[in-house]
């Protein structure tokens, strides 16, 4: 009897012998939306911590070496602001942080940047950066369960990052360390950041205009 290949499409990720396919990994960009303003509120974890956190982006972005940078402040919700964090993103490059502030003070700006993650990233994969006086480690766990406070939306596919400073220790170093849970369109559902128990998104704002 004469027997036949059978080819099946790629997209079905199976070939004929010989062929192979090829899976880039997750496509990171999509979990930090730079467009409009955006405005947002964290509860704590830890019921002690009687303040909520507040996230705003400042208004017009920046643009460094053909990438756009925006500038992500965080804030008690009375006022005082805690730090400040520049983010970066352009098509098909690394997901950076160009530099950080405590409180008022000036800005730290990383030379070379802080890599947060690659264009694209398998499970468990890890980028390494020495910058700022540090040894940074940042890696993608994968996608995961993360249900969040407002609107009890319960989101099934946030990218787990975790930033490493280095030290050895959650309680100490650069404020914005740690662990975080950004989700499509939203950014950061979750973080986990020094010192602090997990904070939960409760409140978010989006304004096309970026008012």
């Amino acid at each position: 009897m004469r027997s036949f290949a059978l080819c099946l499409p790629l997209f079905l990720l199976a070939a004929c012998e010989g062929s192979k396919t090829t899976y880039s990994g997750t496509a990171m960009g999509v979990y930090f939306p730079f467009d409009g303003g955006r405005d947002a509120e964290y509860v704590n974890a830890d019921t002690n911590v009687a303040w909520h956190l507040m996230l705003h982006k400042v208004e017009p972005t920046e643009t460094t070496e053909g990438r756009e940078v925006a500038t992500f402040e965080q804030s008690m919700d009375t006022g005082e602001l805690l730090y400040s964090v520049k983010w970066s993103v352009s098509s098909q490059q690394p997901i950076q942080i160009e530099g950080w502030s405590e409180g008022t003070g000036e800005f730290q700006i990383f030379d070379p940047p802080l890599v947060v993650a690659n264009a694209n990233m398998h499970s468990d994969e890890s980028v390494s950066t020495e910058t700022g006086g540090r040894s940074w480690t940042s890696t993608f766990f994968g996608p995961e369960d993360c249900p969040v406070l407002w609107g009890g939306l319960e989101w099934e596919d946030c990218a787990h990052i975790r930033i490493d400073d280095g030290d050895g220790d959650d309680n100490v170093g650069p404020a914005f360390a740690g662990d975080y849970w950004f989700v499509t369109r939203y950014g950061p559902a979750w973080m986990t950041t020094t010192g602090y128990a997990q904070w939960t998104l409760s409140d978010y704002d989006w304004d096309s205009g970026g008012a």
